[in-house]
């Protein structure tokens, strides 16, 4: 190319043409397209005017590599026989500001500095091979200078690329190293900074192709690949292939990861489509590690809750025609723990294979499932897979404590609209002691049994839902939950929302659990509009309870007299019948009735129904004898104050004796 683009002019100033002044000379010469074993051009034009000049190549093309327009301007230009120089140059490109460009030829041998900033420094020299030293090199404009790299200058890739490249028309080589590295794709999805790479590469020419083989070492900084969020940790990638302008094939590709395991890979396919043919594998990946280094990160900046994983995962994917085809997971004595223990998972091993086409199989065995301290046996899940979901082939028992979860039905996938998750479950519970049961969650013992029939719950859109009605019984009473719904019950503030009648709760029964005082009779509550938060504190509510219509005895203990009395803000007994409480054990009573409607954590109090006076109500309406009335004055009672109230009465011998 140079032969053709400089003989004649340089022909004709070296050849004796000597009344010539150089710096008085003004040519123009253009020449049509040039084709060579390395490189090819449609169009070629010199420029001489004065001094200086510009050359202009249209479609310039080597080793594959394709640019548009490349316009070079000189200053200062010495052409000599054999020898050509070109000083204070700019080189023009498709985008970008111009670069400053200096240009030498000595015999076959040409040299190029490029010079875009103060500090920065690409060395091109070429002869039989070529050669480029970098020093504070902004990876910006390789993108600009590489036709193949261009689609990346909207990442506004940065940092400081130091190294060298060495190219012939047989062989490549290249080390490279890359500091205070970072991208940002224009979607979002990718992004990364404070890089810091190692590339060691080297390759032959094939007919077609170039076979590489590679180490690229990640010492620091952090890659975000969404939703994953990965950071440096010494990780490093080997590989060897061949890699041609539209397509390539990698032979052997493994990703070490420290402390978690390797990833190894070997397929083919393109650089536009992507993977055709090929296959993942990792035998052993260590989950805690794997937790910490990928898990971690990724859920700090999203709205979930925390999670540590156990045990090892090995897996296994297969691409076909362009497609992933088939996914194969192995556990061995896998788990997991959600938020500090509000949900975990121990002891899982088994397979689950996945399939594009066709349904997959899961084998799963789980040693323990907990929800807070409420811990299971071990039980299996035989589950059917298919590309967007997965469910159970088969109803499995639970056992729990006591007692026996059956799960007749569950189903969950990804909805086609938005991508959500949504699903099904359905189980019934057999009969459990209550007692076994407050004691595993460290509450006050209760008696009696619980069960429960839940044919189906729904979770769509991030909540579940209850079809029907979960019945309790309970202190010779039952409670009847509806309207059960458990908003983003997964997520870092889930919440739970419902309604809940209890009818003929034995308030011996319940008196005597929680250390109260004795009190003989039965009790109807309604809670409604109950919204739980996520530590399970209630965020608002309508609470009312009231004495059971019938006839049964209804006595009341001193204690018990001198607790309510204190939940309606003390000093809730007239002077003249507390006067009298040390002379009996007991009292009559009519009714019993209390109300709180819990908004922004101030409980808005009453009483029986029709007994206020102002600021005043009827807790406990005297009846019999002797006959006591307990009364309220306080209307407002902040939530917390209320429960400390209540805890104080439970763990207290009250200021009577309690009888």
């Amino acid at each position: 190319m140079r032969k053709i683009l400089l003989s004649c002019c340089l022909a004709l100033l070296a050849g004796g043409v000597q009344a010539f002044s150089w710096e008085k000379l003004n040519l123009e010469f253009s020449t049509g397209q040039i084709r060579h074993a390395a490189f090819g051009v449609r169009a070629i034009q010199l420029n001489l005017e004065g001094a200086g000049g510009t050359l202009t190549l249209e479609n310039l093309e080597i080793f594959g590599q394709v640019w548009p327009k490349i316009r070079i301007a000189c200053a200062r230009l010495h052409p000599e026989p054999g020898a050509f120089s070109c000083a204070q140059g700019r080189l023009y490109l498709a985008q970008g500001a111009p670069i400053g460009l200096q240009l030498a030829q000595e015999g076959e041998n040409w040299r190029l500095l490029l010079q875009p900033a103060p500090g920065e420094l690409w060395e091109l020299r070429y002869g039989k091979t070529a050669s480029l030293v970098i020093r504070n090199g902004n990876p910006l404009l390789l993108a600009r200078l590489v036709p193949a790299l261009a689609q990346f200058i909207p990442w506004r890739p940065g940092g400081k690329l130091n190294g060298r490249l060495s190219l012939s028309a047989q062989a490549f080589t290249a080390q490279l190293t890359l500091e205070d590295g970072a991208f940002n794709s224009p979607n979002g999805l990718y992004a990364a900074e404070n890089l810091a790479l190692t590339l060691d590469l080297s390759g032959r020419k094939l007919a077609r192709d170039w076979r590489m083989e590679g180490r690229l070492e990640w010492q620091k900084g952090a890659i975000y690949h969404a939703p994953a969020l990965l950071t440096a940790g010494a990780q490093y990638l080997e590989f060897s292939g061949d890699l041609g302008a539209e397509d390539w094939e990698i032979q052997r590709a493994a990703l070490h990861f420290p402390r978690v395991g390797t990833v190894r890979f070997h397929g083919k396919g393109g650089w536009q489509a992507g993977v055709q043919e090929g296959k993942l594998q990792a035998e052993t990946l260590d989950l805690p590690a794997l937790g910490e280094t990928l898990l971690a990160p990724m859920l700090a900046g999203k709205d979930l809750p925390p999670i540590t994983l156990f045990g090892q995962l090995g897996l296994s994917a297969n691409w076909r025609q362009g497609a992933l085809d088939t996914l194969t997971l192995f556990s061995a004595d896998a788990g997991f723990l959600l938020d500090k223990g509000r949900l975990a998972m121990e002891g899982l091993s088994g397979k689950i294979e996945w399939r594009q086409a066709g349904e997959g199989r899961g084998d799963l065995q789980v040693g323990r499932l907990a929800l807070g301290r409420l811990e299971s046996g071990a039980f299996q899940l035989p589950l059917a897979i298919w590309p967007r979901g997965f469910a159970l082939t088969q109803p499995t028992n639970i056992p729990l404590l006591d007692s026996t979860l059956a799960v007749t039905y569950l189903t969950a996938g990804q909805s086609a609209q938005n991508g959500e998750w949504e699903g099904a479950l359905g189980f019934s519970l057999a009969p459990l002691s209550l007692e076994k049961l407050t004691q595993a969650l460290d509450l006050p013992v209760m008696h009696g049994m619980l069960s429960a029939n839940l044919p189906l719950i729904h979770y769509v859109n991030r909540e579940a839902s209850l079809d029907g009605a979960l019945v309790i019984q309970v202190f010779d009473g039952y409670l009847n939950c509806t309207d059960l719904r458990f908003i983003d019950p997964f997520g870092v503030r889930p919440r739970l929302l419902s309604d809940v009648n209890a009818r003929h709760i034995d308030l011996a029964q319940l008196t005597q659990t929680f250390s109260f005082g004795r009190i003989t009779g039965f009790v109807d509550a309604d809670l409604q509009g109950l919204e739980l938060a996520t530590d399970w504190q209630p965020l608002a509510f309508s609470a009312r309870v009231a004495s059971s219509p019938g006839r049964y005895p209804r006595r009341i203990s001193q204690r018990a007299v001198d607790n309510i009395a204190s939940l309606g803000g003390g000093g809730a007994i007239a002077a003249l019948q507390k006067s009298v409480l040390g002379f009996f054990e007991d009292f009559g009573y009519r009714r019993i009735g209390l109300s709180c409607r819990l908004e922004n954590g101030v409980c808005h109090m009453g009483g029986i129904e029709g007994t206020d006076q102002g600021e005043q109500y009827a807790i406990v309406a005297g009846g019999g004898i002797p006959a006591l009335t307990v009364m309220g004055y306080t209307r407002r009672v902040d939530w917390q104050e209320l429960i400390t109230r209540i805890k104080a009465a439970m763990q207290s011998s009250g200021a009577v004796v309690s009888r």
